[in-house]
């Protein structure tokens, strides 16, 4: 008998209404995300960044790890459950058995029925033969021949040895008649066994074949029941580890989000500071050109007055001395870098009319949920309502077919992306170019996400598992440079 196999199939249909408060969670993550991202356009720099909580972070971490100790749980009941099957299967293998040797049985008492059929119809033959010789017989004896016919061979008789002729004669066709009779009752009595035999090979087939149906039944409805229980275990299983996923992404997001967010904070305060100290330096620097100027004056206005006192001891009427002093200031400026690094060398391929058809492919696809390793194709893709088999994209998956629309080839992998084209800054930056993400923004080894600019600080980009294609911010604090196809 063939073993049965158990496949973890991937309808997923339980839990519903747990995969949508999770979900609810992840888009308010990624309000979250987004508030922190947007604090790089000048209109909200004013805005502080919203930064997750290190006790959201470990809350989202304990709720991914008990759900992955849920699975565990079921882990090991699915083990449980394959083993009571695998004994199960012993079982149903030993009433296949039954059912085979019920078969056999029945195989049996079909041979015996046919025997019966066989010999009841020899019987019938035999009846129907003693039955003609009865009705001869019979005849035989409405014409005369019998019992009278010995009186006259003694009345007849020549001699007493013509008589004993003619009594042995008749008395061997009294034994034949007398034959007859009993051929006709032993035939009927045999026809009568035959029948009866027939009828009992009958009702023993019968009564095999309903309990080889009883054996058969009950080994379908006995594996039919645990088959059921495994794969509702499997069902719960693949739900949980939906339901993981989400979790781990949520976990992921918000420990991302608290280390973009402490980033920033750091970096404003380094940027105080440091405004704090020139400002300081500049008002030093102020209040000693005042302090030199006062002395200046002073000394200019000492000098005067002894000039004067000079000319009135003399009374001369002394001159007209004449003085100036003009102190001025320049000031000078200088920039700041727009964020991320551009690598020297390499050439733009694409043409606007290309960069607009690629961000119009992008636009169609807002709103597909992001798949790992996807392209578009259809797959298990993680949504609100669980993993379902749709189409998905990952963000490589989705630059490298909005440019396939226009005639450009892109490998799927951001780091090969970023090494095609033009690297440009964020004031080079065009619609239709590709931005990148790092861990590490000076490192391009590092780099982990893409997206498509579509300007006013904005990019189209697939985010992360749970999450769907959408419009975000493009100036992230993770934000490494970008390139023009």
């Amino acid at each position: 008998m063939h073993r049965l196999h158990i496949s973890v199939t991937r309808q997923l249909r339980r839990s519903t209404s747990q995969l949508r408060r999770v979900a609810l969670a992840t888009t308010a993550l990624a309000i979250v995300v987004g508030a922190i991202g947007t604090t790089a356009l000048p209109a909200a720099a004013a805005k502080k960044p919203v930064i997750p909580s290190q006790s959201q972070v470990d809350q989202a971490n304990a709720a991914a790890q008990a759900k992955a100790q849920q699975i565990g749980q079921t882990k090991a009941q699915l083990a449980a459950a394959n083993a009571s099957l695998d004994k199960l299967n012993n079982q149903v293998e030993a009433v296949v058995e039954a059912y085979d040797g019920a078969m056999a049985k029945v195989d049996a008492a079909q041979q015996r029925l046919a025997k019966a059929q066989s010999a009841l119809t020899a019987a019938n033959a035999a009846r129907a033969g003693a039955q003609i010789q009865m009705n001869q017989f019979a005849a035989a004896s409405y014409r005369g021949a019998g019992s009278l016919d010995r009186l006259s061979a003694l009345m007849t008789s020549d001699s007493p040895d013509a008589f004993l002729t003619r009594a042995s004669t008749l008395s061997a066709l009294a034994r034949h008649e007398q034959s007859v009779i009993s051929l006709m009752t032993s035939t009927q009595d045999a026809q009568a066994a035959a029948q009866d035999a027939a009828n009992a090979a009958l009702a023993d087939q019968q009564a095999e074949l309903q309990s080889a149906a009883k054996a058969k039944d009950a080994a379908i409805a006995a594996v039919n029941a645990q088959a059921g229980q495994v794969s509702a275990i499997n069902a719960n299983q693949l739900n949980l580890q939906a339901q993981l996923a989400v979790l781990q992404g949520t976990a992921k997001d918000l420990a991302t989000a608290r280390a973009a967010g402490l980033k920033r904070q750091a970096e404003e305060r380094a940027a105080a500071a440091a405004a704090a100290k020139a400002a300081a330096a500049r008002a030093a620097a102020a209040r000693a050109a005042a302090a030199a100027a006062a002395l200046a004056a002073q000394k200019r206005a000492a000098a005067l007055a002894a000039q004067q006192a000079a000319a009135s001891h003399q009374n001369n009427g002394g001159g007209d001395p004449n003085g100036g002093n003009n102190a001025g200031g320049g000031g000078g400026g200088g920039g700041v870098g727009d964020g991320g690094i551009v690598p020297p060398g390499g050439t733009s391929i694409s043409t606007p009319a290309q960069r607009q058809g690629a961000i119009a492919f992008a636009e169609s696809q807002i709103g597909v949920w992001y798949r790992w390793a996807g392209a578009g194709e259809v797959g298990p893709t993680v949504t609100s309502a669980g993993v379902q088999n749709l189409p998905g994209y990952d963000c490589s998956g989705l630059t490298m077919r909005a440019y396939q629309a226009v005639g450009i080839s892109l490998a799927h992998y951001t780091g090969a992306q970023w090494d095609e084209g033009l690297h440009v800054s964020q004031a080079q930056l065009q619609p239709g170019d590709l931005v990148f993400f790092a861990t590490n923004t000076n490192d391009p080894s590092t780099i982990h996400h893409v997206g498509i600019y579509i300007g006013n600080g904005q990019m189209i980009d697939a985010p992360a598992t749970g999450e769907q294609i959408g419009i975000h911010n493009a100036f992230r604090p993770d934000y490494i440079g970008a390139v023009q196809l």
